[in-house]
């Protein structure tokens, strides 16, 4: 069985862990703040991988980032190798809500605390827990701390939101587990904590 790596946080990481699951209506509010440039939302239909796909030509520049980027994290479905590979902190708890699930954000203290963004380095893996104990890569979540950016990041044509809470932008990419309501949204449906061990004491 699986399990999640445990070592010390800095603060930054310790600050992560106290708010990482924003309520529903914070989340509705960040989103339309937020909300997803028009041309890439529009080319989410065309975005799930398949090679076979007759992209547009708007689309396609969007869907080359994103399969770099699930070539990049493709040997991270094993989450042993992304724990050797660095991905060994975890930043909260299995994270849910009404709206839907986040799983585990497992991070890499060094790519989260140098403020700087890369597609094919991103700060956060995400996980959900199964029910055989092994752990199920979701997707990525990238974030850069809010006091090293006045502006809100873009990344693949998607604007960052804000979390107050944690003082963080962040932009989640569901690469791995297919999200209904959409690549880039914060709340999977389709992603639960069922098969989360308890809290230890």
């Amino acid at each position: 069985m699986n399990h999640l790596i445990s070592t010390p946080l800095n603060l930054l990481s310790a600050a992560l862990i106290a708010g990482m699951a924003l309520s529903a209506g914070e989340a509705q509010a960040h989103r339309d703040h937020a909300a997803p440039l028009a041309g890439a939302d529009a080319c989410e239909t065309f975005l799930d991988g398949r090679p076979e796909r007759n992209i547009p030509p708007r689309c396609r520049e969007l869907a080359d980032q994103l399969n770099q980027l699930r070539r990049a994290t493709s040997a991270f479905y094993s989450y042993d190798v992304a724990i050797a590979a660095g991905w060994d902190t975890a930043l909260s708890p299995c994270v849910e809500s009404p709206m839907g699930g986040m799983g585990y954000h497992i991070a890499n203290l060094d790519q989260l605390g140098n403020g700087t963004l890369s597609l094919l380095r991103p700060e956060v893996l995400l996980y959900a827990p199964t029910e055989d104990g092994s752990m199920e890569f979701l997707g990525v979540e990238y974030i850069i701390p809010g006091p090293l950016s006045e502006e809100p990041p873009v990344l693949m044509g998607q604007t960052f939101h804000y979390n107050p809470n944690q003082d963080i932008w962040a932009l989640h990419v569901w690469t791995a587990r297919t999200n209904p309501n959409g690549i880039f949204a914060d709340w999977n449906p389709e992603v639960s904590c069922e098969f989360a061990p308890p809290p230890a004491d």
